[in-house]
């Protein structure tokens, strides 16, 4: 965690209630416009002063089924232009240059979709939350960037942390790598036919579906996106007259395995490939 954070935003603390909440008269959406870029001229001083030219893509998300951002997401959330079609290349772990982050963070304040952590070890990060707010942390004072952020008319002020840095995130309980032991038990499942698709999460609130087979389990595996959480569901049923059936009469499986009408927790796990935060 840096040892440096700063709330900026173009809220005046003199316009902040007893209670801290903003009750001046900005707009809490991005102008697309001047303001916007002082936002994006902020970071790359403190970038730029802590000696940052690229950053690593943390907790990447894109936008669900509900959007509650105040400007309505975009097709591609955000990502076109700067990572390929299909999300290829947007993973945990990526790591781009600054002015792809630099995009990314113009993306996120004006609620495209994308939303992901920026950071750089212990060294950078830059977190942007609701309402056009953006968190910067730093291993250095950046005297001379918060000089600039002043001078652009916004208002950097010292925080003890990011309300969105990792250590603060809720425990997800257990999750078990998927190292050589967690192949070898799919590798049995799809043998014995009570494994035959695996979902692959590489971005929260997208997926991508495999089929598995005894023959393409190593190809699957290789293509499988850094740091993805991985779950692992038999196949689906295809005779609905039966589960219609079975439902009505209230029979209860003596199976535990998913179905395609009543799906219980899969084999969840996390690929081999991610690397330590």
């Amino acid at each position: 965690m840096p040892s440096f954070t700063y709330r900026i935003t173009k809220y005046d603390p003199a316009d902040r209630d007893e209670h801290g909440s903003y009750v001046g008269a900005e707009d809490a959406v991005s102008d697309h416009g001047p303001v916007e870029a002082a936002y994006l001229a902020a970071v790359t001083a403190f970038a730029e002063a802590t000696g940052i030219d690229r950053l690593d893509v943390r907790e990447p998300q894109v936008a669900g089924p509900v959007s509650f951002g105040r400007e309505p997401a975009v097709e591609g959330d955000g990502l076109a232009g700067l990572f390929p079609p299909g999300l290829e290349g947007f993973h945990d772990g990526a790591t781009v240059p600054l002015a792809v982050a630099l995009e990314l963070i113009r993306a996120m304040l004006r609620d495209n979709g994308v939303w992901c952590r920026l950071e750089v070890e212990d060294a950078f990060t830059v977190h942007v939350g609701w309402d056009q707010y953006l968190y910067v942390g730093s291993d250095r004072p950046c005297e001379e960037a918060l000089t600039r952020t002043r001078a652009l008319g916004l208002f950097p002020e010292r925080l003890p942390v990011s309300p969105y840095a990792a250590e603060l995130d809720e425990e997800p309980g257990e999750q078990r790598p998927a190292d050589g032991d967690f192949w070898e038990l799919v590798r049995r499942r799809v043998g014995e036919g009570r494994a035959a698709l695996l979902e692959e999460r590489h971005v929260a609130n997208a997926s991508r579906w495999h089929l598995l087979t005894e023959h393409n389990l190593d190809e699957v595996r290789a293509r499988l996106a850094p740091r993805a959480c991985v779950a692992v569901w038999p196949d689906l049923l295809t005779d609905i007259d039966a589960v219609v059936a079975e439902r009505s009469s209230g029979a209860a499986r003596s199976s535990p395995e998913p179905s395609r009408t009543s799906p219980p927790s899969a084999s969840r796990s996390w690929t081999s490939a991610a690397s330590p935060r």
